[in-house]
């Protein structure tokens, strides 16, 4: 960090589903992953943010792949139709993915990488967190915008 408290931060490639990636449009569009006060971001930017945040949370809560069941590693694994995104992330958060994808056990399949595969859980359960506080509110309406 600076002395005007930026972060520096690193691109970093993740490999996620179609699914999530429309998703994660959809919630931009939406306004559900909001822009910061005071500006307009690029859509990229937001999505980062919006990452940076859960993998915060995750580091915070110690989350790692190896926490999962076989079961659910074998379906990560079996993921197909990937796309890339590129999202920007903090050095130090760079630093932990890095250490925790060097002491997994979980191995990706080809041209997957461990991070991209726990980003993808991360991604998952915010979809299904989503979907839930739809659910719970009669009120909401999916065509605001």
């Amino acid at each position: 960090m600076d002395i005007f408290g930026n972060v520096k931060l690193v691109d970093l490639s993740l490999w996620i589903t179609l699914e999530q990636k429309a998703w994660l449009e959809m919630m931009v569009k939406k306004g559900k992953i909001a822009v910061p006060p005071g500006g307009t971001l690029p859509e990229g930017s937001v999505i980062s943010i919006f990452l940076r945040t859960m993998l915060w949370n995750s580091e915070e809560q110690r989350q790692t792949l190896d926490g999962l069941p076989e079961e659910a590693i074998a379906e990560l694994r079996g993921h197909t139709g990937l796309v890339e995104i590129t999202a920007q992330v903090s050095e130090d958060q760079k630093a932990w993915l890095d250490k925790m994808a060097a002491t997994s056990k979980a191995s990706p399949a080809p041209g997957d990488t461990v991070i991209s595969m726990f980003t993808r859980v991360l991604l998952e359960n915010a979809m299904e967190q989503q979907q839930a506080l739809e659910r719970a509110d009669p009120w909401a309406d999916d065509d605001e915008m």
